[in-house]
Parts: structure tokens; sequence; C-alpha cells
């Protein structure tokens, strides 16, 4: 598939002008984890209160590579760390 910018009638998926809610608290979550993976990036939400434990309404979004617009800005934020990328298949 072609790059979105090479392919103007492409959609694209902005992950930050998204909005994910909790179903347990009502409220917002936060981006809080990024990382990247051969053939897609993952981001991570959470509640930024006292009600909800992460473990239990954590909310993972995968986005196909071809169609995330997001990654640039998403690298840049204090919870992504390069050294997070996966190497590859073992040989």
């Amino acid at each position: 598939m072609s790059a979105p910018e090479s392919s103007p009638d492409l959609h694209v998926i902005d992950i930050f002008m998204m909005s994910v809610k909790c179903g347990n608290c009502d409220t917002y979550q936060t981006i809080v984890g990024f990382r990247k993976e051969p053939e897609k990036n993952v981001y991570t939400y959470e509640c930024e209160n006292d009600v909800c434990d992460p473990n239990v309404t954590r909310t993972i979004v995968e986005v196909p590579k071809e169609f995330d617009n997001s990654t640039k800005r998403a690298e840049q934020l204090p919870y992504y760390s390069s050294e997070e990328e996966p190497e590859g298949p073992p040989e």
C-alpha cells in the first residue's frame, strides 16, 4: 500500500484527535504509552484517577502503520523510548 501523503484519498488515523472514554468511571482516558511494532503502532490509555485500576480499565489501541499519521508526535512524548522497539525476529 502506498504512503498516505502520496494518495490524498487514503484515510488516515490521527490518534491525538480521538477521545477514549472509560466504561467504568465515565471519564476520558489519557494516552500514557506508545510503542512501535513491525506492522502497527500501539497506543495505551489509562484513567487518571483513584477510581479505576489501570490493570482492569487500560485501553490498548492498535493502528496499522500505513494509516497512522501520529507516529512522529508520539515519538516526541516523554513515555516513548526508542529502545522499546523490537529488533526483529532472532536468527
